[in-house]
């Protein structure tokens, strides 16, 4: 995977592991509902959120765990202890069916935001005959393991998948890839100019400079807000997002597709 260099996936995770550290190392909060009446009130997010200034704070719920409480911050959750003494980054996995309980939340969360995109704003590439699955892809044109899954596209396409593009430059606002993918949303035919952009077919990019050009700047801020650190991104049908270039048949069996002939 092509990583943005905006946000690394490790630095979120060294950032919310320090949070934790210090939260968990604070006198705990007098007055607390949990602690006083055993009562499952809200927890006060106060010195959560002075830790992680300027990073969006959702308010608490309650988990299927007793006094554990889920709270979104920024793209992602911790866990906070009812008397908001102490907070854990991680997975909360439902030990009784395996299920990943944060990741289920992240997913839901995901498909919640992609839906507010508008239709006409993706690059799609449909399925031939039966769309057995639809395929969300965070794309930039100048990174290689993007370049390489456009390369399976019309295998997957034979396999009834269809690909729509959501553009990211992952070097941000200024960045080659975001000129390119301008031009890219510019473009009359923005198949062939995807094409053109990714070294697979002759010619020239035209301007950068329309109105279809915003959906870039868009696209960025969607990836931003859904956790996206890198292109390729692939977001399935369940919200479920896999980092980085995946083969016809490795995405396939994420699909539940089975091992599908693409041979032509």
């Amino acid at each position: 995977m092509c990583t943005s260099k905006r946000i690394a996936p490790a630095a979120l995770g060294a950032t919310l592991a320090w949070a934790t550290a210090v939260v968990s190392a604070e006198s705990p909060t007098s007055g607390s509902a949990q602690s006083q009446s055993g009562a499952t009130a809200a927890p006060s997010t106060e010195r959560l959120a002075r830790l992680v200034q300027g990073t969006p704070l959702g308010h608490p719920e309650p988990t299927p765990v007793t006094g554990i409480f889920r709270v979104k911050i920024g793209s992602d959750y911790v866990y906070l202890t009812a008397n908001g003494q102490y907070a854990f980054a991680g997975s909360l996995v439902d030990l009784s069916t395996g299920e990943n309980l944060t990741e289920a939340r992240r997913n839901r969360d995901r498909l919640e935001v992609l839906s507010g995109f508008p239709a006409d704003d993706f690059l799609l590439f449909p399925a031939e005959g039966e769309e057995r699955a639809r395929v969300l892809v965070f794309t930039d044109t100048t990174c290689p393991y993007c370049r390489k899954l456009h390369q399976e596209v019309p295998a997957l396409r034979k396999a009834g998948v269809t690909i729509a593009y959501i553009p990211f430059p992952r070097g941000g606002k200024g960045s080659t890839g975001e000129q390119a993918l301008r031009s890219v949303w510019c473009a009359g035919d923005r198949p062939t100019a995807f094409a053109i952009a990714v070294g697979q077919a002759d010619g020239t990019l035209g301007t950068a400079d329309c109105p279809a050009a915003a959906v870039v700047d868009a696209g960025y801020r969607l990836g931003l807000q859904v956790g996206v650190s890198g292109a390729p991104t692939i977001v399935l049908p369940t919200g479920a997002a896999l980092p980085g270039y995946l083969n016809v048949q490795g995405l396939l069996a994420h699909l539940g597709l089975g091992k599908v002939s693409t041979a032509r």
